[in-house]
């Protein structure tokens, strides 16, 4: 496990045995695909929500069993009195040129995101509001930050009123971080294909703080 303290927060990374990352590979390219605005997300996501369960495939056994041990490492990590148990998991496809739109994770933890295929060059790229500005409302560098498009994030104006943090695409890298902090993914400039897995995390337990406040949680 690798931990960085990223825009003030600990970001946790992991890597897959390389030997098994193009059997993953080998098993997403197989399921089958719908669009989803700027790229492909894998069609067994339905809007009740009750397909976002990749974890569940049969195919994707070591892989998902390996990310709860490494979910159980962040929770003792951070101290947990509880565990974290996956959640939610769904898969994306990046065609040359697609990426994926800034967004967050609701109902979660903690998000996490692994690399099965992709080039270090194409980054996924988070955004945190810079506080001297978002806690004021006073922009004194330049235009308002919600003037500019999606694509703008990485100008010089950007650059000043968010703090960022840009991760490489490494196949086999596997990383947690708070669900949160917007982020997004640069396009994908490779000519196949780059896929990932999105999975989130829950606490499942006992959560205990104090002497009377406690909340049991069971994740399915």
């Amino acid at each position: 496990m690798e931990k960085d303290r990223i825009l003030g927060v600990p970001f946790y990374r992991f890597y897959y045995d390389e030997k098994k990352v193009q059997g993953v590979l080998d098993s997403l390219l197989r399921l089958s695909w719908k669009p989803n605005t700027t790229n492909w997300i894998w069609d067994g996501v339905t809007e009740d929500g009750l397909g976002s369960s990749l974890h569940e495939l049969p195919e994707f056994a070591d892989i998902f069993g390996w990310i709860q041990e490494c979910l159980d490492e962040v929770a003792d990590d951070m101290g947990m009195t509880c565990k974290l148990k996956i959640n939610s998991s769904w898969a994306h496809l990046n065609q040359k040129g697609n990426s994926f739109y800034q967004h967050t994770h609701a109902n979660t933890f903690v998000s996490s995101n692994f690399y099965a295929s992709g080039l270090e060059c194409d980054k996924t790229v988070w955004l945190l509001p810079n506080p001297y500005f978002s806690l004021t409302n006073i922009y004194p560098c330049g235009s308002h930050p919600g003037s500019a498009g999606e694509d703008e994030y990485m100008n010089d104006y950007y650059r000043k009123y968010y703090l960022i943090h840009e991760e490489s695409t490494e196949p086999g890298k596997y990383i947690v971080f708070p669900a949160a902090i917007p982020h997004y993914a640069q396009s994908n400039s490779s000519e196949a294909d780059r896929v990932t897995i999105a999975c989130d995390a829950f606490p499942t337990g006992l959560i205990n703080q104090g002497y009377t406040s406690r909340l049991k949680v069971q994740v399915q």
